[in-house]
């Protein structure tokens, strides 16, 4: 057991490594996080503070005559969202003896996957909330999804007048087991694609407009007569995962921290290690600071099931 931190063991509390482990995990674990709107920084911040940010609306083409100047076109909806950095979490854990963890690479991922899973379901779990809380909808509560019931949600959304392209679809696990077994659905793959539908079931990739069709066992189901299901259907820009870091543990306490970003997801973690002497190890917590949001009502669709 360390009982002391020496310059020979303080190589061994690096927070990068932890929150680096953690990240991979959380990165394999999610479905929407990716595929959303990102805006995050390792910047400092604490949870509570709103974060100001430009969103440019939409611009008019106008016709062009030879001889006349060009109109200028004025952004349409351009504003400033605001989202609150209202959700903080942390997993937190004693190992102790962090030397040995450190060595075997095998011990730091066994805790950081555990901790990076529940990172990973809170975080999807505040973008369900946010998304089926949309006033656009489709679908019937009640009825699994088939392959029309993607091509009635790619409607309402083009309806709507939402761009095409980026559109994605996280539903439930009995969903896809029922889009999997339509015949419908493997017909149009089978014509289209030139093989049927009997790749990974966790993304059926592009299908009926979607870019994607992923499964998540984190999709809302409300107890009712009958279970209301909440799949949902969303393009890139319409939903928005603001992550900011965490401060730095004070001088002299004895603690190290680091703020990590994932380039390919936007997630960032905190790792924070430090000395805990009434149980003779050390603390690792790693957490998350974020808020969500709705951009564009007609970017997100409620697909109910």
């Amino acid at each position: 057991m360390v009982d002391t931190i020496d310059t020979s063991q303080g190589q061994y509390y690096i927070p990068e490594i932890w929150a680096q482990s953690s990240l991979e995990i959380l990165r394999n674990n999610i479905a929407i996080a990716p595929r959303v709107l990102s805006d995050s920084d390792v910047a400092s911040f604490t949870k509570g503070d709103i974060l100001h940010v430009p969103y440019p609306g939409t611009l008019v083409a106008y016709a062009k005559s030879a001889g006349t100047a060009y109109t200028l076109s004025q952004p349409v909806g351009e504003t400033e969202v605001q989202v609150t950095l209202n959700q903080h979490y942390a997993v937190s854990f004693i190992v102790e003896d962090i030397v040995r963890a450190m060595e075997n690479q095998d011990l730091v991922r066994i805790y950081t996957e555990a901790a990076g899973i529940a990172l990973a379901e809170n975080i999807e779990s505040a973008l369900f909330t946010t998304a089926v809380a949309e006033s656009n909808t489709s679908g019937t509560y009640g009825t699994d999804l088939t392959f029309d019931g993607l091509l009635g949600a790619w409607k309402t959304m083009t309806d709507n007048k939402c761009p095409s392209g980026q559109r994605f679809a996280v539903v439930s696990t009995k969903d896809i087991v029922s889009l999997v077994g339509d015949s419908d659905l493997q017909n149009w793959a089978a014509f289209a694609r030139g093989n049927a539908v009997t790749t990974s079931p966790l993304n059926l990739g592009p299908i009926a407009g979607f870019d994607e069709v992923l499964a998540s066992q984190l999709v809302p189901a409300v107890a009712a007569t009958p279970t209301q299901t909440k799949n949902v259907a969303w393009r890139r820009d319409g939903l928005i995962l603001a992550m900011r870091g965490l401060p730095e543990p004070p001088a002299g306490t004895g603690a190290v921290a680091a703020n990590v970003r994932d380039p390919e997801s936007g997630i960032v973690v905190r790792a924070l290690l430090a000395y805990d002497a009434s149980v003779g190890g050390v603390r690792v917590t790693l957490e998350v600071l974020y808020g969500t949001k709705i951009l564009q009502d007609e970017k997100v669709l409620l697909l109910k099931s």
